[in-house]
Formats: C-alpha cells, sequence, structure tokens
C-alpha cells in the first residue's frame, strides 16, 4: 500500500506540535514572567521588612492573594504552570532570564548604594594595567575564571545541602581583596542559604560567611594581608532547608581579585 507523501507530512507535523505546544491550562511564557516577576518582587519586600513584620509567612500569603487576584488566576494554575515549565529548562531559562532583567532595572536606584554594585564598572573602566601587572595606575580588578556563570540549582545539584565552587586557577598573590557576586533568584525566607568564601593562603586560610536573605545581587568580601599569600579561593552555598520541585536560578556568578597599586599617585599637599 502506497502511503499519500502529504498525508505523511500533515500527520508528522501533527504529533511534533501535539508534544511540543503548551496545554491551555499553562499560562503563557509572557503570563508566567509577569506572574513570577511580582512573586519574586513581593518576596523580596517581605523579607527586607522582615524584623518589623509579625508573620511573614501570612504576609506572603497576602502578597500571593493579592498578585493570583491582578493576574485573574489561581494557586493551582500557577502550581501546574511552574511544573510544567520546570520539565522544560530551556523555556524556564529564558523567562526567568527575562525576570532577572527586569529585577535588575528595577532595582537600580538601591544596588547603586551597595558598594559591589560598581565592581564591573570599576572592572571596565580602571586605568592603564596591563594583565601582565607589570604597571598599574590606580586600582585594579581582576576576574577570575570559574567552571560556571549561569546555572540553577536544585535537590539533585546539591551534595548534602552545599553547592560548592572554586576558581579555575591557581593563585600566587600577596595581599588583596577578593570578592564574589552574583545574581540569584527563587530565595524565600524559608531558605536563607548561607554563603561561604574562603581564601586559602600558605599557612593559614580567611572566611567570610553571608546569609542570603532576598533576592537580586548578591556581594561578599575577604580581603588579607599584603605579607599573606594566597593560593587558592573556593567556597559553597548551603541550604539549610530543601523541599521537592525547589529551583534557585543563579547568573553572572563572578569572582574578582583586586588589588591597590603601590604605583598611585599621592594627594598633592
Amino acid at each position: 500500500m502506497k502511503v499519500n507523501p502529504i498525508i505523511s507530512v500533515l500527520f508528522l507535523t501533527f504529533i511534533f506540535f501535539a508534544c511540543s505546544n503548551r496545554p491551555s491550562y499553562v499560562l503563557s511564557e509572557k503570563k508566567m514572567e509577569k506572574v513570577l516577576f511580582d512573586i519574586y518582587l513581593a518576596d523580596a519586600e517581605v523579607s527586607a521588612n522582615y524584623s518589623i513584620l509579625l508573620s511573614d509567612s501570612v504576609r506572603k500569603q497576602e502578597f500571593l492573594n493579592s498578585i493570583m487576584k491582578k493576574h485573574k488566576i489561581t494557586e493551582a494554575v500557577l502550581d501546574t504552570s511552574l511544573a510544567w515549565y520546570s520539565a522544560r529548562l530551556k523555556k524556564f531559562y529564558k523567562i526567568n532570564n527575562n525576570i532577572s532583567k527586569r529585577y535588575a532595572e528595577a532595582t537600580e536606584i538601591l544596588r547603586r548604594q551597595e558598594e559591589a554594585t560598581t565592581k564591573k564598572q570599576i572592572f571596565s573602566e580602571s586605568n592603564d594595567f596591563t594583565l601582565s601587572g607589570s604597571k598599574f595606575s590606580g586600582s585594579s580588578s581582576f576576574v577570575l575564571p570559574v567552571s560556571k556563570e549561569h546555572f540553577m540549582l536544585r535537590i539533585s545539584d546539591l551534595s548534602n545541602k552545599f553547592y560548592t565552587f572554586k576558581a579555575d586557577t591557581v593563585l600566587d598573590r600577596y595581599g588583596g581583596k577578593y570578592e564574589l557576586l552574583f545574581n540569584i533568584l527563587g530565595v524565600s525566607a524559608s531558605l536563607n542559604p548561607v554563603v561561604t568564601l574562603c581564601v586559602q593562603c600558605t599557612d593559614t586560610a580567611f572566611i567570610k560567611r553571608d546569609t542570603i536573605s532576598m533576592n537580586g545581587l548578591f556581594t561578599s568580601s575577604v580581603t588579607i594581608p599584603q605579607g599573606k599569600q594566597a593560593k587558592s579561593i573556593y567556597g559553597s552555598i548551603y541550604f539549610p532547608e530543601v523541599f521537592s520541585g525547589m529551583g534557585i536560578f543563579v547568573q553572572d556568578f563572578t569572582l574578582f581579585y583586586s588589588i591597590q597599586s603601590p604605583f598611585t599617585a599621592q594627594p598633592a599637599k
């Protein structure tokens, strides 16, 4: 029996779209982005005012109810949509990338008040330096390579609730400041991840621990004395509480090393 090629093409096309199309009960990407953006903003508001709120869980539920009402959806629809997109990481990454950009724009003014928000500008605008370190003018910063700059953390990505990282380079420098910065989305008041940053020197280690309390830009730094020689930099992100379905998005994960040049011009007397 000879099969009509047109019928075969139509059949295959139908199968393809039937498998890849979004079900009607799942929110569209644009709608999902808007809903999640409002949820992240609400979570940040609760986290920022945690000390003055009687119950952050009650307040969070109030925010969630108002968001559901604003977008005219139910919590069941949101949960179903989250599950559907979580199984399709490419689409989920796209949504969260857009949210991250919107979140960065919405908090730009506040970020300017934080010291580390200008770190990348310092790196790109630092005056007259060479990577060999032969001559500097003023403060200079170097990006230390890492294995991953953008990633998502789920339970399966954690070892005993830890995500570990390190600079993929051998350090051999005296003194200076080592900084970690990244954007994070998906943090809630119940998670409170703890970030540990460690600079291992020849005879000792300098350690800094910080708790992430809200979504957005996170920064941490360790300064070592000029007489200490750094050998490696590494650390971890620890989640005291984990749950099935959790998804933490980390973007622009960067390690910096900065030094103050001995050739910096002295102010005129």
